[in-house]
C-alpha cells in the first residue's frame, strides 16, 4: 500500500515548483520542447496526515546512444517508518520512448519493478509491456523472482496508439496533445491491466484553480484522471502543478484507501 502511494505521489510531484510570479502571471500556454527536457532530474518528498517525508522519489529524462530513444526513469523509495512496514520497498518505472516525425513519443517498451523484503527474503515481481507498431501488438509480460508466470498479447486499436503513463507525462508536457492551457481537456489513449481505456487530463480555469489552498494561483493545475487500480485509490484523481517553465512541482493524490489525500512536493535541491 504504501508503495502504491508513492507511486501515484512521485508522480503527481513530478509537476510542482516555485516560480516568480510577475513572469509567470503574464504566460497562458506551458509546454516544455522534448528536447528541453532531456537531463531533467528532479527529487521529491510526500506526506500525509501528520506525517512528513514519508517517502521519496526521483524523475529522470535522458536520451539514449540510439537516434531519437529516449529513457525515463521514475524510482520511489519509502523511508523511515514506512520503509520498515513496507519491508524496505522500491519501485522503480522505466519506459524507452521514440521521437517521431510529429514530434510525439510513442511507447517502445515500459517496465514496471518492485523490490522488497518479506520475512528476511527479498522478493522481486515485475511487469512488462512492449510495444510493435510494425504488428499493431501490445505484448505483456508478468514474472516473479525472474520467472515469467503471464504473457498476453492484445491487438493496438486502430488509430489510437496507446502511451505508457511516462511516455504520456512527456507528451503532455511537450504540447502533443495541444497546448497546456487554461481550461482544456484531452483523452490519451493508455493501456493498463484493465485493458484498452484513456487518461483524462483537465487544464484547471484560473477560478478552479484559486479554490485549492494547497496550490499557487499562479503556473497551472491539472486534474488527471486514471485507473483507480493503479495506485489504489476510490477516485483515481490526481492533481499537479507546473511552473512557468513547465517544471513539475507539486501534487495531491486523492482518497488513498485507507490514508485519505497524499500530498508530494519537490525538494530543494536537484539531483
Amino acid at each position: 500500500m504504501i508503495s502504491k502511494i508513492l507511486l501515484f505521489v512521485v508522480f503527481v510531484s513530478l509537476l510542482l515548483l516555485p516560480t516568480p510570479r510577475d513572469a509567470e502571471a503574464q504566460r497562458t500556454e506551458f509546454t516544455v520542447p522534448v528536447q528541453q527536457m532531456v537531463g531533467e532530474e528532479y527529487r521529491y518528498f510526500m506526506d500525509f496526515l501528520f506525517f512528513n517525508k514519508l517517502a521519496e522519489g526521483e524523475l529522470r529524462f535522458s536520451e539514449t546512444d540510439q537516434p531519437n530513444i529516449y529513457h525515463a526513469e521514475l524510482i520511489g523509495r519509502t523511508l523511515g517508518i514506512a520503509s520498515w512496514l513496507a519491508g524496505n520497498r522500491t519501485q522503480t518505472y522505466t519506459s524507452f520512448m521514440e521521437l517521431t516525425p510529429d514530434g510525439s513519443l510513442r511507447s517502445i517498451e515500459h517496465a514496471a519493478n518492485v523490490d522488497k523484503r518479506r520475512w528476511g527474503k527479498w522478493r522481486n515481481t515485475t511487469r512488462l509491456h512492449r510495444y510493435d507498431y510494425s504488428q499493431g501488438r501490445v505484448y505483456e509480460e508478468k514474472a516473479k523472482q525472474g520467472v515469467v508466470y503471464l504473457k498476453k498479447e492484445h491487438d493496438i486499436p486502430e488509430g489510437r496508439p496507446p502511451v505508457d503513463m511516462l511516455t504520456a507525462f512527456y507528451n503532455l508536457r511537450a504540447g502533443v496533445y495541444g497546448p497546456l492551457l487554461h481550461g482544456v481537456n484531452f483523452l490519451i489513449p493508455t493501456y493498463s491491466s484493465k485493458g484498452f481505456m484513456d487518461i483524462e487530463i483537465h487544464v484547471l480555469t484560473p477560478e478552479q484553480q484559486a479554490k485549492l489552498k494547497h496550490f499557487s494561483s499562479h503556473g497551472l493545475l491539472i486534474l488527471a484522471k486514471v485507473d483507480p487500480e493503479i495506485f489504489e485509490t476510490d477516485s483515481g484523481n490526481l492533481y499537479f502543478w507546473i511552473d512557468k517553465e513547465g517544471v513539475p512541482a507539486r501534487g495531491i493524490v486523492e482518497d488513498i484507501i485507507g490514508l485519505g489525500d497524499v500530498r508530494g512536493y519537490i525538494a530543494e535541491e536537484v539531483l
